[in-house]
């Protein structure tokens, strides 16, 4: 068996299994629906099919369980840890920022005070540590081991979308289970998973290339949890000067949209450029 179909094998093992097991959401909606208990069990077996799936693929293929990119690699790699932690920082807060502004609400601004800023900021940093070991669930499966079985079939870049595309569609019983309870219609969960989906493929790139710096898995995770936190709580900060869920309608919804793109599409360009530019030098040293 040459190379490539042993990584189209384990690769279609891998997605057989984390998707099998994040459709116990729908499975499971109705006890979900009724019992916080049942709640908390099946979203944490949703949250950790990824590192299941990578468990029980490197089970069953025999291939082991080195290079799961578990081990920190602090020296040298400082750097990246603390741009894991301040890119979001700073790129999160203008997407949200930015179109409250463009669209003439700027007294919702009064929310983000020095005091709550800097509070947040405190809770972002020691939390980092401690509260984004939840997401290790997901970056094992998705940089530890998915781009490592899917970048020699696809590419560098084709990973990056192409695992976008995967990451995003694996969020969508998601969205199912919020419209069978209910809170939305399906076309507009069907358009949370488009959206989602858009962002997740831009924002692999920058979880891939901080995993490949680093060789761990550790960075994407801090990233991925300060790119959800400090959406939560920029919008918090936003919402106690004011602003209301769901605003946008009609020209503010396409200034939202395009506030939330832009930056990321920058960020994903220049790690896009990096990726490649690292991959020549591989390539070169290797020749």
């Amino acid at each position: 068996m040459t190379n490539k179909s042993v990584n189209v094998k384990r690769l279609g093992i891998y997605l057989l299994v984390v998707f099998a097991a994040s459709l116990t959401l729908l499975l499971f909606y109705k006890p979900v629906g009724e019992s916080l208990t049942a709640f908390f069990l099946v979203q944490q077996l949703f949250c950790w099919s990824p590192a299941i799936a990578c468990i029980v693929t490197r089970a069953v293929t025999k291939e082991g369980f080195r290079d799961m990119k578990l081990h920190l690699r602090l020296k040298g790699n400082l750097r990246y840890y603390l741009l894991a932690f301040a890119l979001p920082v700073v790129f999160v807060p203008i997407t949200e920022v930015l179109p409250v502004v463009l669209n003439g609400h700027g007294e919702w601004l009064s929310g983000l005070t020095w005091a709550n800023v800097g509070a947040d900021l405190l809770q972002l940093g020691s939390a980092a540590v401690v509260g984004s070991i939840g997401l290790l669930g997901e970056e094992l499966g998705w940089r530890g081991y998915m781009n490592q079985r899917m970048e020699p079939l696809l590419g560098t870049i084709g990973t990056c979308a192409a695992g976008g595309v995967i990451w995003g569609l694996w969020h969508f019983p998601n969205d199912i289970l919020n419209w069978l309870n209910g809170y939305v219609s399906f076309p507009a969960a069907l358009q949370n998973c488009l959206e989602r989906m858009a962002v997740l493929v831009l924002l692999s790139v920058l979880l891939m290339w901080v995993t490949r710096k680093t060789g761990s898995v550790w960075p994407a995770v801090i990233l991925h949890f300060t790119y959800n936190s400090a959406i939560s709580l920029t919008r918090s900060m936003l919402a106690a000067g004011g602003m209301t869920e769901g605003y946008e309608q009609g020209g503010e919804a396409l200034v939202a949209y395009v506030c939330e793109f832009a930056p990321l599409v920058i960020l994903a360009a220049i790690f896009g450029v990096l990726l490649l530019r690292d991959n020549k030098k591989e390539k070169m040293l290797s020749a």
